[in-house]
């Protein structure tokens, strides 16, 4: 299993959403949180991208969105529990731009971002 993964942003918003119907993030019900953290993680990678020209040529490949990009996520834990009650084992993960800011996702999402990852030459 891998600890970092590159997904798209509408694929990692998919998933955090999954999580949040499942209640593993009791901090909210108001999505439009995960929309800002994807958006933040976006432009800050954004300004690392080096010279206006390669800024240019991200925001013109995803066409200026968060949802076509793709971003790292990084695996904190695997775990089975919410506020102490036994559940189905889910991640825990966090946009590499936020570490501060986790987010719980469902077992099988977290595969399927693990799968859908673009391979490293």
């Amino acid at each position: 299993m891998s600890s970092t993964v590159y997904a798209k942003g509408s694929d990692i918003y998919a998933a955090f959403i999954r999580g949040a119907e499942r209640k593993y993030n009791r901090s909210t019900d108001d999505y439009t949180v995960y929309e800002t953290h994807l958006a933040k993680s976006y432009d800050y990678w954004l300004k690392c991208a080096g010279s206006r020209e390669q800024m240019r040529a991200i925001k013109r490949k995803t066409k200026g969105s968060w949802r076509n990009a793709y971003l790292p996520l990084n695996l904190a834990l695997k775990h089975h529990h919410i506020a102490g009650e036994p559940v189905e084992e889910h991640a825990r993960v966090y946009l590499a731009s936020d570490p501060f800011a986790v987010v719980d996702i469902p077992m099988p999402e977290w595969k399927k971002l693990e799968k859908s990852c673009p391979k490293q030459k």
